[in-house]
Formats: structure tokens, C-alpha cells, sequence
């Protein structure tokens, strides 16, 4: 498992991500370790596959509502479900490929799958925990979870 620490680059990437948006702040809640058995999620989530020296996946994981408040903020009209899937996979692009700064090159990324629903097990590897951190923006509540080893 990967030291909670680390977990950290994962986290300011998310912050930094909705930065670019507009100025108010991400809350982020405190992390805490979840059965990859019934994983923690909400309409949509984006998530990447990791292999290399760390094996595992990241996803973020958000109400639609949410996503809609993101694409008004940014100015854009389209709040299509292909518009929302899309803002999800930029979202969760931007936090792996910072991960990628502080892993290392030899830190492999898949382009992000996005999926209704929270991860099922056919992404999350069901004999281990996932780090689930729940944030806030806006008041909409949404989680990015980390199940890497």
C-alpha cells in the first residue's frame, strides 16, 4: 500500500484543477480507507488504470449536478451528458498526469474510462481498500478514490 502521504499529490491536483475554474476554495475532507467491495461514488466517475512500479487506479467520482455547476462556471452552454463525461475525464487526467510529476516516467497512465455509477470491481482489484477522500466544492459534495500499491 502506498504511504497516505503520497496520497497528497492526488489531492492538491484536484484543488489545483478547480483553481483554473474560479476562486473558491476545494474543501478536502479527511481520507479514509474503503472496501473495494462496495466502492464510494456518485453518477458519474472517471477512472485511469496505473501500472509500472505502482499498480493500481485512481477515479474521481461526482454528482451530475456538480459537473453542470463546473460547466456553467466555465462558460460553456453544453451541460450534455457528453459534455459532463468529458469534464470528468479532463478532471481526472489533470490529477494523474500531475501524479506522474511526482512518481516518476516509468509511472504508465490509461486514458480515463468514464462510467455511470461508482466503480464496480471489474476496476477496482476486490481484495484491497481503496483511499477515499470525499471534497467539496461549491457546497456539491464528490470524492476522488486511490487504490494504488
Amino acid at each position: 500500500m502506498v504511504k497516505v502521504e503520497k496520497l497528497g499529490v492526488f489531492l492538491s491536483s484536484i484543488s489545483a484543477f478547480f483553481a483554473q475554474i474560479d476562486d473558491t476554495p476545494v474543501a478536502i475532507d479527511t481520507p479514509y480507507l474503503n472496501s473495494n467491495k462496495s466502492a464510494v461514488g456518485y453518477d458519474y466517475s472517471g477512472i485511469i488504470k496505473i501500472s509500472g512500479p505502482i499498480e493500481g487506479c485512481v477515479y474521481v467520482s461526482a454528482p451530475s449536478v456538480m459537473l453542470r455547476e463546473v460547466i456553467k462556471v466555465m462558460g460553456e452552454p453544453d451541460s450534455s451528458i457528453t459534455m459532463m463525461k468529458d469534464l470528468l475525464g479532463e478532471m481526472t487526467n489533470t490529477i494523474s498526469g500531475n501524479a506522474r510529476t511526482e512518481f516518476g516516467s516509468d509511472f504508465i497512465i490509461s486514458p480515463p474510462k468514464i462510467i455511470e455509477g461508482a466503480p464496480s470491481i471489474a476496476y477496482l482489484p476486490k481484495d484491497r481498500q481503496s483511499y477515499v477522500t470525499p471534497f467539496t466544492w461549491r457546497g456539491y459534495e464528490a470524492v476522488i478514490g486511490i487504490c494504488i500499491a
